[in-house]
């Protein structure tokens, strides 16, 4: 069943022209791609700054980069570094001190901008602005798309350079934490890599994330409703609406959301024990996830009275569905959080869940606010 006028359903809309846009920009991230590719390999180091959830979504992540690291001073950069900038907002002072000292002492600033490019160097997301009326804010999904989209052109351009990066695999695929222990220590994988063509990694994440987000819209709009109704349901009766946002980059969405919505957030990352502390009968939980819970949350919900809601991806012994939730969204994204196979390497790369569980957040805020209506 499908909702084809839902807030969730227009949100998706929305987040695929994303899409095509970033397809549309592909030419220039392959230049700057390029530009970035021959600093690292002279020696240069790769950094994330701006928004935290930018930060996080990029660090120690399933399909990301290994040597990625989090900027935590300008002091730490150096001449011929380069550094992705994720940024919520052109209005931001600090983001545009940074910026500008990258550009003073030689560093390679690339920006990801909700708004309007902010240095040549930079790319645009095309996308309303945090704030906008127009439904919710898109820009923490858009700019994952964009960092994703710039790190497949990225490993392209080292592989025709001759190196490739060493990559992460998902740690909760058997077996993911001991392949990273021992290319963790490497500053490029000892093997000569296939050289891959400019625009070939990019277009194949792009078109590849547009088949999960499709797929989502395809199958659980009605679902997304369901959720919106029994979290606005059980605030007008006056119990609470928790929200459960893990992962990488979940957790750091612009907070205006549990305002917009009247959300509480239940903190406690993988701790489900903190149901029993807080959750009380009545209430309903909204749980965006990995591939399962981590923990019986579920259990502990239903238990104290309460509903549940778990958006994951399942896996390939227990399928989304099959969560014991309320109310059981699959996420969409494949077993391994990869969606890209580089000729010759080990593992696939690029990860699509940290931009449907950001949009799954904002999703299930559209809901609430059409149920509540």
């Amino acid at each position: 069943m499908t909702c084809p006028d839902s807030p969730s359903a227009a949100y998706l809309d929305r987040l695929l022209m994303a899409v095509e846009q970033q397809v549309a920009s592909l030419p220039t991230q392959t230049y700057l791609a390029e530009a970035a590719a021959d600093r690292l390999i002279a020696g240069g180091r790769i950094w994330l700054a701006g928004d935290m959830g930018f930060i996080i979504e990029g660090l120690n992540r399933a399909g990301g980069m290994m040597t990625i690291k989090k900027l935590g001073k300008a002091e730490d950069l150096e001449e011929g570094d380069v550094v992705l900038f994720g940024s919520l907002s052109v209005n931001n002072e600090d983001e545009r001190d940074m910026v500008q000292r990258c550009l003073e002492i030689g560093v390679l600033p690339v920006l990801f901008d909700p708004e309007k490019p902010l240095v040549p160097a930079s790319l645009d997301a095309a996308i309303p602005p945090v704030g906008s009326e127009e439904y919710l804010p898109f820009a923490s999904p858009a700019n994952a798309i964009s960092l994703w989209t710039f790190t497949a052109e990225l490993v392209s351009a080292l592989t025709r350079k001759g190196k490739m990066p060493p990559m992460y695999q998902s740690v909760v695929v058997p077996g993911g934490r001991e392949r990273n222990a021992s290319h963790l220590p490497l500053a490029w994988e000892p093997e000569t890599p296939t050289p891959v063509n400019p625009l070939v990694l990019g277009r194949t994440y792009l078109s590849r994330l547009a088949r999960c987000i499709r797929k989502l819209r395809a199958s659980e709009m009605a679902q997304f409703a369901q959720a919106g109704k029994l979290a606005a349901d059980a605030m007008a009766a006056g119990h609470t609406a928790w929200i459960v946002p893990e992962g990488h980059l979940p957790p750091y969405q612009p907070g205006i959301a549990e305002n917009l919505a009247g959300l509480r957030r239940l903190d406690g990352g993988r701790n489900a024990e903190r149901v029993a502390e807080t959750v009380k009968p009545g209430d309903v939980i909204l749980y965006i996830g990995y591939y399962e819970p981590f923990g019986p949350w579920v259990e502990n919900a239903h238990a104290a009275g309460a509903k549940i809601v778990t958006i994951v991806s399942g896996t390939p012994d227990r399928p989304a569905s099959a969560m014991g939730a309320d109310i059981n969204i699959s996420g969409c994204w494949p077993y391994g959080d990869a969606l890209v196979q580089v000729p010759g390497y080990d593992v696939s790369i690029l990860p699509p869940s940290g931009v449907i569980q950001s949009a799954a957040y904002w999703m299930l805020v559209a809901e609430i606010l059409a149920a509540a209506r």
